[in-house]
């Protein structure tokens, strides 16, 4: 598990064989660039999955300004909001007719909506072994052509990157209970809905 942000970078920069850092604000070419790149690959990774380490709930008010059409209600999110896993009704019942509009949830339901979501954590000290070594091997990925000029190290280096992914994804899933089915999803299937 990482304390920080400079070890996975560090893990990163050691990977493409190259020194290691001792801060985002070193006058160096890979400070630099951990520096620009940490933020949209920490984002990315903790958007490709509901990891558990990085999930809350939330309960949303209603905008007071409707939708312009198609729905009857919006909710702003919250400001940390990565990605919506799951959005039920005032009675906790899974809502499936909902869509994300800009930083808003539209949805025909009334307030309050329960959500859950993937939230940006930016403590790596919260993170999961493995959502650590993922995080680096992103990371990895991306500065490879900047700091190598090899399309073929950063092609290599992006395949790792999903394979992490993948063994961190089955890890993380594997210590999440599932919701039980709603009975209009299992109804739903039963007639052949989605």
């Amino acid at each position: 598990m990482a304390v920080s942000v400079i070890e996975i970078c560090n893990n990163a920069l050691l990977d493409l064989g190259e020194e290691t850092i001792m801060s985002l604000s070193d006058d160096s070419k890979p400070a630099r660039l951990c520096n620009q790149r940490w933020p949209g690959v920490r984002d990315a990774v903790l958007r490709a999955h509901p990891w558990n380490c990085c999930t809350a709930q939330a309960v949303l008010a209603a905008d007071a300004a409707p939708p312009a059409w198609r729905r009857s209600f919006a909710y702003p999110l919250p400001p940390d909001c990565l990605r919506l896993v799951r959005v039920a009704g005032p009675d906790g019942r899974p809502l499936e007719d909902w869509e994300v509009q800009g930083r808003a949830l539209s949805c025909d339901s009334p307030a309050p909506l329960l959500v859950d979501y993937v939230r940006r954590e930016t403590d790596p000290a919260a993170f999961d072994a493995l959502l650590s070594e993922t995080l680096s091997a992103r990371l990895s990925a991306v500065l490879a052509y900047p700091l190598t000029a090899s399309t073929s190290l950063a092609q290599a280096l992006w395949k790792v990157y999903e394979d992490k992914l993948t063994e961190a994804r089955g890890a993380d899933a594997r210590e999440a209970g599932s919701p039980p089915p709603s009975p209009a999803a299992w109804l739903s299937a039963k007639l052949g809905g989605r």
